[in-house]
Parts: C-alpha cells; structure tokens; sequence
C-alpha cells in the first residue's frame, strides 16, 4: 500500500478545492440572495414611508439581515482559512517524511552518504564554534566481496543490514549511523573525545565477536570489521583531514590483523588505556 495515500480524515489538494469552491458558492448565492429579498423590500417600504421617523427605522431594519450576511462571509472564509491551515500543515509533514526517506539506505536504514557529509559539516562547524570535541568513525566490513562469491548477494545484504542493526544498537541518540556505500559505514558521534570514540570501536568490535551476522538453520556466519577512529580536534582542524586520519588508521587496522600472529585486529583495552587522564569518555 502506499505509504502517502490520504489517511482518514486528512485533506487532499483535491478535497482542498472542492471545499474552497463549495465555501466560495454559498458564500456568494448567500449574499445575492440577502441582497435580492433585502433591497427590495427597503425600497418599498421607503416609498410607502409617511413620517420621517420611518425611513431610519427601515433602514437600520434592513441592516440587520444585511449585516448577517456579512458575518455569515466571515465565519465561512474562516473555515476556508482553517482547511487550507489543515492542509498546508499535512504537506509539510509529507515533505518532512519524503526528505527522511530520501535521507535513509534503503537496505539498513542508516542515513547514506550524502546526508552523512551534510551533517558532518554541520557537526564540526558547531564543534568549532562551542570548542567541543567531536569523533568519526568509519567502518569497512572485511570479506564482504568472499561472502557473496561462497553464499551469494542476498546473504551478504542481509549481513549488510545487521550490521547496521549493530550499529543502531550502541549509537546514542545524538549520533549520526551512515551506509556510505558497498561495505562502508560512518558514524558522527558529537560531543565525544578520543577516549569515548575508541570505546565505541570497541563495543562494536566485541559485538562482532559475539555475534552472528547471518543465521539461517544451521549456517552462522561471523564477521569482522576495520575500524578507523578520528576526530575534532585531535584527528584534524577541518573534514578533509579527519576523513584523511580516519580513512589512513581504519587502513592501519585492516592490514594488521592481515599480519602473522595477529589474531585480533587490535587491543582497544590497551589503546583507550594508554590515552591521557584528561580525556574524558564522550559516550
């Protein structure tokens, strides 16, 4: 069913135009009918006055239904005011929905990329401005192109989309989790350090390891990610340079757990360890 179909009970632009040409008819067959029955009959009854005191008389009379009329306009042009209100409040709730959509991966529902850099430019801006820190990660799930060769590329969405899911799952509110494409994933992490951004690595890493990506009977697949940690301002003092460090140690990870006798890609506990007192946790 389509999701922008008119609900019960909302205002569609043709039910909008409909009602406007309704309220524009009784309004006007209104006003010409007081006026037809009210004029002529002032008329006449100005012409059969014999004492002065008679004309104001008919004349404040006849002011009385004119007067209705007008007021009757009034409340009628308010209704009008009210459903094009109505309406113009619904459009902008179906254009604020429309722009979400057009934020979001269809496949994770995770923002994409290009809402990813939009905020992201957002983010340090006001990080500079405040004097806040801000951290980025991005991910590269390994093995992704091997997954689709040995199981086939609807394994390998379904993989795509529950590491999304495992993304959501350890993202605050005020993080941005993104798909940027294929098997890469950002997330903008606002007010967060450098202490707080390797935690998030490494609550991600150990979910990993915990849990399958793909279940289905008897078949559990495990996967592994290249993580790179950056940040504001202690990855770079603009985009391209934290992209540059985050890119360069996520890079870094992956070729390290590729070495001989590096069975996991990298000892958070002893990097987040080994990080100054005075970070403290952003997370």
């Amino acid at each position: 069913m389509d999701s922008f179909a008119p609900a019960l009970g909302q205002v569609t632009e043709d039910d909008l135009a409909k009602h406007e040409a309704g309220i524009n008819r009784v309004a006007w067959a209104g006003g010409v009918a007081v006026a037809a029955v009210t004029l002529p009959l002032l008329l006449f009854l100005l012409s059969q006055a014999t004492a002065g005191w008679q004309y104001p008389l008919y004349i404040m009379l006849a002011i009385v239904p004119l007067g209705y009329a007008v007021f009757c306009n009034f409340v009628l042009r308010g209704v009008q005011v009210s459903l094009l209100h109505r309406y113009q409040a619904q459009l902008n709730i179906k254009v604020s929905e429309l722009e979400e959509m057009a934020a979001r991966d269809e496949l994770t529902g995770l923002y994409n990329r290009r809402h990813f850099y939009h905020e992201i430019q957002r983010e340090l801006a006001k990080a500079k401005s405040t004097r806040e820190p801000l951290a980025l990660l991005l991910l590269d799930l390994d093995g992704l192109k091997a997954i689709n060769d040995e199981h086939g590329h609807s394994v390998g969405d379904v993989i795509i989309a529950n590491l999304g899911k495992v993304i959501v799952k350890h993202s605050r509110n005020s993080d941005t989790g993104a798909r940027l494409g294929g098997d890469e994933y950002g997330i903008i992490m606002p007010g967060t350090d450098k202490r707080g951004a390797f935690s998030m690595a490494r609550r991600l890493w150990e979910e990993l390891e915990q849990t399958p990506m793909y279940e289905h009977e008897e078949k559990y697949l495990m996967v592994t990610v290249s993580i790179g940690v950056s940040g504001y301002p202690w990855g770079g003092e603009d985009l391209d340079e934290m992209i540059h460090w985050a890119d360069s140690d996520m890079y870094a990870n992956k070729v390290s757990r590729k070495l001989p006798d590096q069975p996991r890609p990298r000892d958070w506990k002893a990097e987040i360890d080994a990080l100054p007192d005075d970070f403290a946790a952003g997370v």
